[in-house]
């Protein structure tokens, strides 16, 4: 099942994946997926990275496997934030709000040049 917030965390992934080290088999498979020179479907059919997919898979299958119906869901939900926090919708951004500075003027007294 693939939805919009699926490609989103999928497409951070692969951001967190292409920071590693240039001899890393998944980030070299990242950085590929990536810059458009290979899909994701084509890297896991690929002689190159079927190897640590299968590693990876191997890994996940018994942790999935073991989680009842309200974990997935809970699993389910920790991707949904996950996703807006490693790749958040677009948004203007916007300026840090400053706390107010606490002075000893006083309002009382007004300048010439003041335009109250």
């Amino acid at each position: 099942m693939s939805g919009p917030v699926e490609d989103r965390l999928g497409q951070a992934v692969l951001r967190s994946l292409a920071r590693r080290p240039p001899s890393d088999v998944m980030g070299e498979m990242a950085r590929e997926v990536l810059s458009g020179r290979m899909t994701l479907h084509d890297a896991t059919r690929s002689l190159a990275y079927s190897e640590a997919f299968a590693v990876a898979a191997r890994d996940v299958v018994p942790t999935l496997a073991g989680l009842s119906a309200e974990e997935r869901r809970a699993a389910e939900d920790l991707g949904d934030r996950a996703a807006d926090l490693l790749d958040p919708p677009d948004q203007p951004p916007q300026k840090p709000r400053r706390a107010p500075v606490e002075d000893d003027w006083d309002e009382s007294h007004t300048s010439p040049w003041d335009d109250r």
